[in-house]
């Protein structure tokens, strides 16, 4: 079966169809391996609209977009290799090999990810995931197995595991942090690709700040009582701080079962 791509979306038909749409269809994914999911079935018309007969999958998700990232999950027969990704992504980066920049990923995305489809089975862990900060300097030529962040905004799994995959929990990106935790509780690793970003830019509008405005939440807010949740759900594994921009965040525990170095093939 060929890796499916999946996107959940809210509030973002022209920049989804001109950042994601693009940028793998730009990196040699198949058209019509990508689905956009919708947590507003009534956007479909506006959404095909901007997609120009792309051949691009438009179908109707779930309200919220934690929620809808759970239902895509869910959504596909077990043993299916998928990759979801945000909606607003610009470019997919690597460390270059002197270590000073950021660089285009110069293999197809399909050739990547079944790369790191193995390499995280191989290391028995459910998810597989990429260096959430857009910083060369603080990432390195590694893939790490152990107890790490996997940001929602690119991420693979073959695995629907009810414990993992829950649809209990806030709407916001404290949805990642949680998935990561359960996955390193059930499978005993989350698998990272140390060398691999995404362009892209947090807390944007649209999406999840678009969909708590709409109900009164300040998205600031609820991204802090989210990880101050988690934080006192799992104490021995997670405390939260605040970045130098005041955005609350957390820490991990550090747990590594081992570092695989970065596979020759994907230096340019």
């Amino acid at each position: 079966m060929n890796i499916q791509w999946a996107i959940p979306s809210y509030r973002r038909p022209k920049v989804c169809a001109e950042a994601t749409v693009n940028t793998l269809i730009t990196n040699g994914v198949n058209p019509n391996d990508i689905t956009i999911y919708l947590s507003d079935p009534n956007e479909q018309d506006e959404y095909q609209k901007h997609l120009h007969n792309t051949g691009v999958t438009v179908k109707e998700g779930k309200a919220g977009v934690a929620h809808n990232r759970k239902h895509i999950q869910h959504s596909y027969p077990e043993g299916t290799q998928l990759v979801c990704c945000d909606d607003d992504l610009t470019g997919i980066m690597t460390k270059s090999k002197d270590g000073k920049k950021l660089v285009p990923l110069h293999i197809t995305l399909p050739e990547f990810a079944e790369g790191a489809f193995a390499r995280s089975k191989e290391a028995g862990a459910g998810i597989w995931g990429i260096y959430a900060a857009q910083n060369a300097m603080f990432m390195s030529h590694t893939e790490t197995a152990g107890l790490r962040y996997i940001i929602a905004s690119f991420f693979g799994t073959t695995t629907v595991d009810k414990d993992v995959a829950r649809d209990d929990f806030l709407e916001s990106s404290g949805e990642d942090f949680l998935t990561s935790i359960l996955s390193f509780l059930r499978y005993g690793c989350t698998y990272r690709i140390d060398w691999l970003t995404v362009k892209t830019k947090y807390f944007a509008e649209g999406g999840i700040d678009e969909e708590l405005n709409e109900r009164g939440i300040k998205r600031q807010d609820d991204h802090t009582t989210a990880l101050q949740r988690i934080e006192q759900m799992y104490p021995d594994l997670a405390t939260t701080y605040s970045k130098a921009n005041g955005v609350t965040n957390i820490r991990f525990k550090k747990h590594t079962a081992f570092k695989n170095p970065r596979p020759e093939t994907t230096y340019l």
